[in-house]
């Protein structure tokens, strides 16, 4: 008595359209057909395999364009100051610059509030243990794994990036050493894509971060030049194959800046269709930025519409030159160019107001009010323009590293109100 089929086979019908009907037929692949009596089975196992169709019991790593992966990034973070930090004497670790030691529970905590993806800036150059074959420090790439993997274990997306690194490229997008840099960016993107090359669509690549320009450069001159290091980024990550053939892979404008970035064309080719980011940084310099005041201007305080005609001691504190409506049409012009143009979502890398310690009372109060509503306005309008944001937070901003907890209750507050009222346009 024939008790079980196990079978292989491409198609397999059981006709049992009739009461009369009692045979199972099977069609093998050779074409032949083989006949059971019914009452002679009891079970029939299958063997699922790929057809002509397609069709795969496979899981695909990498289902999603660059659009549809954005589109997953709810509110990014930045691990500032931390795996990116060159100290002038040469040594580097990710407590140079005053972050303490990153921790799984911590990745835990950002997760638990609100943030799904984190860039992780990091310099890579300082840490090589072969400066002729630009070898990266076994201990050094060990350490950044361990990290990406808190993040991938938590399935948070992760921006994995060449910082400014001592300015080995940064500083670098020049004729004179565009050869020595192109090399350097082949060895040191081989190295760390195969690393994480098995890694699924939460692992991002940026080919660097704030691609600079000397005071006198002329940026339609160098913009082929800087094209040329995002072009051997992309070359190189591909060719290193498994999951980073489709990988989304992020590049930079000329200092990340949005002006240069909409007037100089540095997006590199790519044989793969619609896996390529773009990214930008925004600090309005007098309101986010400047410290000190200087003698072309002075620092501003409050930003926003209902933070207008503040004066201190008989000064303006209010920003005027950079507004609602001036960031709003930014923004479009990214979204027309890179998202609509050219199908490259875009990466808002870095945004962050520095504090501003001379200020006490009802001027501190409203500081932070305004602060809270910079976040609250930057991250949703980013969002509606197909923008993804990421805050540049460092040890002491919003996020307290050493406690795991929220370090600025106004700040956060309005992060992620703006991350909830913001909707990606695709």
């Amino acid at each position: 008595m024939i008790k079980k089929i196990l079978t292989a086979a491409l198609f397999l019908a059981a006709y049992l359209t009739a009461s009369s009907q009692t045979n199972i037929y099977v069609w093998q692949k050779d074409g032949t057909v083989t006949s059971f009596p019914i009452s002679n089975v009891d079970s029939i196992s299958f063997t699922p395999k790929s057809t002509n169709s397609g069709t795969s019991t496979t899981k695909d790593a990498m289902p999603s364009d660059a659009k549809t992966l954005a589109a997953k990034m709810y509110m990014g973070i930045n691990l500032g100051n931390t795996f990116e930090s060159v100290n002038n004497g040469g040594s580097s670790n990710e407590t140079s610059w005053g972050s303490p030691v990153i921790t799984k529970s911590l990745i835990d905590f950002y997760k638990a509030s609100g943030f799904n993806a984190i860039r992780l800036p990091v310099a890579w150059h300082i840490h090589e243990s072969n400066t002729s074959t630009y070898e990266i420090d076994a201990a050094w790439m060990k350490r950044i794994k361990e990290v990406v993997d808190y993040c991938y274990q938590d399935s948070l997306y992760v921006i994995i990036n060449i910082h400014w690194d001592g300015g080995w490229l940064e500083n670098n997008v020049t004729s004179t050493k565009q050869t020595a840099v192109n090399a350097e960016q082949a060895a040191l993107w081989k190295q760390i894509a195969t690393q994480f090359k098995d890694y699924d669509e939460h692992v991002l690549f940026a080919s660097c971060n704030e691609p600079g320009m000397n005071q006198n450069d002329d940026a339609s001159t160098i913009a082929p030049i800087l094209k040329s290091y995002h072009q051997t980024f992309v070359n190189t990550v591909r060719a290193t194959g498994g999951n980073n053939a489709k990988r989304c892979l992020i590049v930079q404008g000329i200092t990340a800046d949005i002006d240069k970035s909409l007037a100089n064309d540095v997006v590199p080719t790519d044989n793969v269709q619609n896996r390529m980011m773009y990214e930008v940084h925004d600090y309005p310099y007098t309101y986010a930025i400047m410290t000190e005041d200087a003698s072309w201007g002075n620092m501003d305080y409050y930003w926003g519409k209902d933070y207008q005609n503040i004066y201190i001691n008989g000064v303006e504190r209010s920003c005027t030159w950079s507004t609602e409506t001036t960031m709003a049409n930014d923004f479009n012009k990214m979204k027309s160019t890179f998202v609509n143009g050219k199908g490259m979502p875009v990466i808002l890398g870095e945004f962050a107001v520095t504090d501003r310690p001379v200020l006490t009372g009802n001027d501190l109060t409203k500081f932070e009010a305004s602060r809270a509503y910079y976040y609250e306005y930057i991250v949703k309008t980013a969002k509606n323009y197909g923008m993804v944001p990421f805050l540049w937070d460092t040890p002491g901003h919003v996020m307290d590293r050493s406690n795991n907890k929220i370090l600025n209750q106004t700040s956060y507050d309005g992060l992620m109100k703006g991350a909830k009222e913001g909707k990606y346009p695709f």
